[in-house]
């Protein structure tokens, strides 16, 4: 709005805005990286021209801003994606393969052919933004989420194989010491799996449960009590 400005806001570098009086706006020293989109601007101002109501122009606003976000993070969940191990290297008798770590040159080496320019029109220093966007806390929660979601899709899938694999068989010349040890890994699976939501098919979780059962009921009665008291 027009008037004073107020006190806490400090605007630096004031004799460089000599529009400051005349035209009421928003100035900051920050420098966009993608240039603005003429073609949106123009489409609001006929709207206020038209007086179309604020809730519309809002709208138009709201889903630019979303085609916009979907295309600065469409390149970053494909790379995401291809940091994931093969589904055939998880097997039921080894630990679960561990994901790629993120590689920052990696990724912006992948832009120019499977970058933002894909989806939005939008011209600039794309690469820029990226590289902004890995100094911000921003990128930090973000990709600790997809990291933790990755994790428990992986841990999912060695679930889902664990259960596929015949247990039982395996139990037939193995000690006693290796079945308790099998019985507890299951049941802190089991445990994880139900707390942290893990996803997996309908019918696993009662089925590893099931095995569980199974094993416990082949040892003798004293490691089924001490069992089940841990």
């Amino acid at each position: 709005m027009a008037g004073d400005l107020p006190k806490q806001v400090k605007v630096k570098k004031l004799a460089k805005l000599k529009t400051l009086d005349t035209k009421p706006g928003i100035y900051t020293a920050y420098k966009p990286f993608l240039h603005k989109d003429k073609t949106l601007i123009k489409r609001l101002l006929k709207g206020i021209q038209r007086k179309r109501p604020s809730e519309v122009q809002s709208a138009i606003l709201r889903r630019h801003l979303l085609e916009l976000t979907q295309s600065f993070i469409i390149p970053l969940e494909r790379y995401l994606a291809s940091l994931m191990p093969l589904q055939r290297s998880v097997t039921p008798w080894k630990t679960p393969p561990l994901i790629r770590p993120f590689s920052q040159e990696e990724f912006v080496g992948t832009l120019e052919h499977a970058g933002p320019q894909l989806t939005s029109v939008s011209k600039g220093d794309w690469m820029g933004l990226y590289r902004r966007f890995f100094r911000s806390p921003n990128f930090d929660g973000w990709y600790r989420l997809r990291h933790r979601d990755m994790t428990q899709k992986l841990e999912g899938l060695h679930l889902e194989a664990v259960c596929d694999a015949d247990l039982l068989g395996w139990t037939k010349d193995k000690s006693e010491v290796e079945i308790v040890d099998l019985v507890l890994k299951l049941r802190e699976k089991l445990v994880k799996a139900r707390t942290q939501q893990i996803p997996v098919k309908d019918g696993v979780l009662d089925k590893l449960e099931g095995y569980i059962h199974t094993m416990m009921a082949s040892l003798p009665e004293d490691l089924q009590t001490v069992l089940h008291r841990h």
